[in-house]
């Protein structure tokens, strides 16, 4: 039996107060005699919970690989760039990078981790042309010589011949609860036929991110023959910015985690998410 796992998560936003945060990770300043000294973030409340979410998605996301190969896909918006300035870890550029590439440091003590991709994500999070993605890819080259990186504007990987679609924008999870998944729907089915169209087959699978938000839908076109994608949009590792707060009209809910597909003999068998939510809302009685 052939089985592969490809692992999926994103927004993880390095260098953000709000973002993801190895409680490990060495950052570099000078002391008093121009000599360089290591120092460590303190991690800050929400931090903790992702990290510690995080830590456990990814033991989760091994043991149920149980020594089969894992192909890990980032998804897109590794760092938090420049252009929003505000919740910082730290004002110099070069310390986003350096988290970013501790968050993925995780990954590297399991041994079947065979190919790792970074998908481009928004362009003001990642200092403008993928930039932090070239440069985190370069630095996970070095630590993990024996394994295949890359980075990637818009990934169509076969795996064992399963199509799986990833890029980092696309459609958003909703406006109303009721709604919920529509938009993903239309989104897939206008790709589907456009490969059908063409005479291609469609992905099994189309991955996209960006909104901080899981969520999973199925379409089924039927034809000379029946085609099926599913489509996913990934959670993010990333508290609630003021901008976030605005931009979905007061949203509370904040959902973080990673997503699983077991490909088994040619062929998708399950879709594992590892996902929660908690509620931001401060209950108080008055």
């Amino acid at each position: 039996m052939s089985r592969r796992l490809v692992v999926l998560f994103s927004d993880t936003h390095a260098g953000s107060r709000l973002g993801l945060l190895n409680p490990e990770t060495v950052l570099w300043q000078e002391d008093e005699s121009g000599q360089a000294v290591p120092w460590t973030p303190t991690p800050t409340p929400i931090q903790r919970w992702l990290w510690g979410h995080y830590v456990n998605d990814i033991a989760a996301a091994l043991d149920l690989a149980g020594g089969d190969d894992v192909i890990l896909v980032h998804n897109g918006d590794l760092t938090w760039g420049r252009k929003y300035a505000s919740e910082l870890v730290s004002t110099r550029d070069a310390d986003q990078l350096l988290i970013a590439v501790a968050n993925l440091e995780p990954w590297g003590a399991y041994p079947n981790l065979r190919t790792v991709r970074l998908v481009h994500g928004t362009d003001s999070h990642a200092f403008g042309e993928a930039t932090s993605d070239a440069m985190v890819c370069d630095a996970l080259r070095v630590r993990w010589p024996e394994r295949s990186v890359a980075e990637v504007r818009h990934a169509l990987l076969l795996v064992d011949g399963v199509g799986i679609d990833c890029a980092h924008h696309g459609p958003g999870p909703g406006g109303r609860q009721w709604l919920t998944g529509n938009v993903a729907r239309y989104y897939a089915r206008s790709l589907m036929q456009d490969d059908l169209l063409v005479g291609r087959t469609p992905p099994r699978v189309i991955v996209r991110s960006h909104y901080h938000t899981y969520v999973r839908e199925t379409v089924r076109i039927h034809g000379a023959r029946e085609v099926v994608s599913d489509v996913i949009v990934t959670p993010a590792y990333c508290g609630m910015t003021e901008y976030a707060t605005q931009a979905t009209r007061s949203g509370y809910l904040l959902t973080c985690g990673l997503v699983v597909l077991e490909i088994v003999d040619g062929a998708l068998r399950e879709i594992w998410p590892f996902v929660r939510a908690v509620d931001l809302r401060r209950e108080e009685v008055v």
